[in-house]
């Protein structure tokens, strides 16, 4: 029993690798391969949900299954339509309430979301219709959907514009 303690109070690698040595060779090689394997399934388990791990930036949509029928109370409602410049360059502007706002021009951004602000401050419910021609970029279609958030809209509908 005293020589059972020495052993064990020493902590040697080579006093543990005779202790547990295994019997049989395939025993052996199947120990020096666990920590492989382990290696192996860990590896597998970050590359399978390693796609959950990884969040984008942006705005989530639950679509419906049912057919397209849904539509909103009448209320506030935004135009966007893609304006080309005589330098050919093209811009998008917002109509809201007959007037003309630049989405890449600061200053109007500010005026449009103040306008937003002060108009759903009036309004029973904060909706609005947002309908954007299909030639106007998605970036622009999502600020404007952000300006409105930032306004305190609570409900966005984008929609594209009827020909």
């Amino acid at each position: 029993m005293g020589e059972l303690r020495s052993h064990w109070g020493n902590w040697r690698a080579d006093v543990l690798r005779e202790r547990f040595r295994p019997r049989s060779r395939i025993a052996q090689a199947w120990l020096a391969a666990v920590p492989w394997i382990n290696l192996a399934l860990i590896g597998g388990l970050f590359w399978v949900i390693g796609d959950r791990l990884r969040v984008q930036p942006g705005v989530v949509f639950d679509l419906p299954t049912a057919p397209f029928r849904e539509g909103m109370h009448y209320g506030l409602t935004a135009v966007m339509l893609p304006v080309s410049r005589p330098s050919g360059q093209t811009e998008t502007l917002v109509f809201f309430e007959d007037e003309p706002y630049c989405t890449s021009v600061p200053a109007q951004v500010r005026q449009l979301g103040a306008a937003l602000r002060s108009r759903a401050a009036r309004e029973t419910r904060r909706e609005l219709l947002l309908l954007a021609d299909r030639r106007v970029p998605h970036g622009d279609v999502m600020a404007a959907v952000e300006v409105a958030r930032a306004a305190g809209i609570q409900r966005i509908s984008v929609a594209a514009k009827p020909e």
